[in-house]
């Protein structure tokens, strides 16, 4: 009889346990759901089962779904405008589960490799400027920045759930975060006061083609040149889509940022038009058919790239800018000015944050009153032995002025042999390029080596991209 009662308990306990919600790990305590939306919510329930769901910002509003024959449910709850305000969301098939201190705003998914994986507290011997300072304050943004880190996971089928969970913003928290998404979201709700949710989902010394799924590379790619790709990289092709992406795609969003491409150096062929079809995909997955949520992301930095001064970066940037016109609202964070020669992952994480805030404040956001858009070549024209170059992005000027020296130009006559330039800022967006060495100019670079940096900026502080005006793809 003992025997007989231990065996109804366990029967009752395991029907119980059946029954009980069950969640994704993004959908959790402490997350940020984005506002004036018609967000997902989903996991599972008791199989048939009728699953309601009530928010404390609408109480007397009940949304109901059915979870199917396996318990897999899926519901679309309409969310208010953003507040700092603590809510709750309970979510019951007969026994209820209430989500606590989650706040509406907006969530932006980060994404890329090393350097945007690289956290506030920095790697081993590689520091993150002034890291300490956003540690010791991170407790002042508790309600204003919360963050959702998604463990690494690879995957060859989509998955339905990663590990992770959401935090508030506190030191220990904080310095394990991405801290290019860290000074994002801290710029970002200091410009627009509203609640902010960054997820990571970053991985070091990843290729665009790991964060892509099948589909997507075979509008680009043989099915040949995919299962090549598989044999000679350690993470392959669609493995981290796959394991990272796919589980949080239902977890609404108002934009993305990316930060990868050292891995693809090289590539210039068809890094931006994969990086645009990877964009295109990401739009879809959360619901975007109009192609049109905001895309910002980080020009790679100046390093010695294989140990060499040659031009396999700045010609790699090329297909950076050349994105920007394949991304339908998209921008770019230029970085020509914070590369550090003998290490891959700048320090200066706060200016690339900053710089991904301020697209987002003005191009999402409509605040004026800046530039955030980095200087890019116009226009140019020789005139007596000299050359001129316009720029654009700079209204109210370039600098350095006053007699500065403008550093990391480079001309050359019609023999290709490029010398150093003597260069100076002549008109509001205009510079005047020459060399006693080049008496007939015919091709004028700037910061146009791996590590090159130059010193031209707008008068904000956004620096110039690496430009060339020829075409000549064979000379270093």
């Amino acid at each position: 009889m003992k025997r007989f009662l231990m065996a109804l308990v366990a029967v009752g306990f395991a029907l119980s346990a059946s029954a009980k919600i069950e969640l994704p790990a993004i959908l959790c305590d402490n997350m940020v759901l984005q506002q004036n939306a018609e967000v997902n919510l989903w996991g599972k329930a008791t199989p048939n089962s009728k699953v309601t769901i009530t928010t404390s910002w609408a109480p007397l509003r009940r949304v109901q779904t059915m979870a199917d024959k396996d318990g897999r449910w899926l519901a679309k709850v309409d969310t208010p405008a953003a507040t700092f305000e603590p809510q709750t969301v309970k979510i019951s098939d007969g026994e209820a589960l209430t989500l606590q201190n989650v706040l509406i705003g907006d969530v932006w998914v980060c994404s890329g490799q090393s350097n945007m994986e690289m956290p506030v507290k920095g790697f081993d011997r590689q520091p993150v400027e002034n890291s300490l300072d956003y540690i010791l304050s991170a407790s002042q943004m508790e309600n204003k920045i919360r963050m959702f880190e998604v463990e690494r996971a690879r995957s060859f089928e989509d998955l339905d759930d990663c590990k992770g969970q959401w935090q508030v913003a506190a030191p220990a928290s904080v310095a394990e975060m991405s801290a290019t998404a860290y000074f994002f979201a801290y710029n970002l709700a200091m410009g627009v006061d509203i609640p902010i949710g960054i997820i990571n989902t970053s991985w070091g010394g990843t290729r665009v083609e790991s964060w892509m799924p099948q589909s997507a590379l075979e509008d680009i790619l043989s099915k040949e040149q995919i299962e090549h790709k598989k044999t000679v990289h350690s993470i392959k092709p669609t493995e981290l889509y796959c394991g990272m992406i796919a589980p949080i795609r239902n977890f609404s969003a108002r934009g993305f940022l990316w930060y990868q491409g050292c891995s693809n150096l090289g590539d210039n062929d068809h890094y931006d038009t994969m990086m645009a079809r990877m964009v295109e995909q990401w739009r879809k997955d959360w619901g975007d058919e109009q192609n049109a949520m905001p895309f910002y992301y980080v020009m790679i930095a100046p390093y010695i790239y294989d140990g060499s001064n040659d031009t396999a970066y700045p010609l790699f940037v090329e297909n950076q800018v050349r994105a920007l016109e394949k991304i339908p609202n998209s921008g770019m964070a230029a970085t020509t000015d914070i590369g550090e020669e003998r290490c891959i992952h700048p320090a200066q994480k706060f200016e690339v944050g900053q710089r991904l805030a301020a697209l987002a404040l003005q191009q999402t956001y409509g605040q004026l009153g800046f530039e955030p858009k980095a200087p890019q070549m116009a226009a140019y024209s020789i005139k007596d032995g000299k050359a001129v170059i316009t720029l654009s992005n700079c209204e109210l000027g370039l600098t350095p002025w006053y007699g500065e020296a403008v550093e990391g130009f480079e001309i050359a006559g019609a023999d290709k042999v490029f010398h150093k330039a003597e260069a100076t800022i002549t008109a509001r967006q205009e510079v005047t390029v020459s060399s006693p060495e080049v008496k007939q100019p015919v091709a004028v670079r700037y910061s146009f080596r791996n590590f090159a940096p130059g010193n031209l900026k707008n008068v904000y502080g956004i620096p110039a991209v690496p430009f060339r005006t020829d075409d000549w793809n064979d000379v270093k």
